[in-house]
């Protein structure tokens, strides 16, 4: 009878376990696509801000920054001026390529390294920001300070 009840629970305890890992697996994958599409809608938004730079297109770059961003610059041409100025190797680059991307606080962060014409590296982390019905919009590009190696 001992026998009994032992392999019964041992029984329930792998269904339990395989009826688990099903819907476990279904969410994680389920996190991972919904993941990856933000991920992938971050790069776009980014790759066509950097784009509308590149043809000189302010009122085009200007429309991905978000209404913060817009607040400190009212008007497209004083944002394009400010970038032109202040990071040339984001209006210009040679080259870029993503690298990490995050969730934080609700935010979209994506990691872009950028190549400049002089062949210097600079990394900029973006911020994106989700402003209602889907809409996200760049709330903030950081520098990323490169640490000093011994190379």
């Amino acid at each position: 009878m001992y026998t009994l009840s032992k392999n019964f629970l041992i029984i329930n305890i792998l269904i339990f376990t395989q009826f688990f890992m099903v819907f476990a697996t279904d969410k994680i994958f389920a996190d991972t696509k919904k993941i990856s599409n933000l991920e992938h809608k971050a790069q776009l938004i980014i790759s066509s801000q950097i784009n509308a730079f590149q043809n000189f297109d302010t009122n085009k770059a200007y429309s991905f920054a978000s209404p913060f961003i817009q607040s400190k610059f009212t008007n497209a041409d004083k944002f394009g001026s400010m970038v032109k100025s202040a990071y040339p190797m984001i209006w210009g680059p040679k080259e870029f390529k993503f690298l990490e991307f995050t969730l934080f606080n609700e935010s979209l962060i994506q990691r872009v390294l950028f190549i400049d014409k002089n062949e210097r590296i600079f990394m900029f982390d973006y911020e994106i920001k989700n402003y209602g019905q889907n809409r996200w919009l760049i709330n903030g590009v950081y520098q990323v300070k490169r640490t000093s190696s011994g190379a």
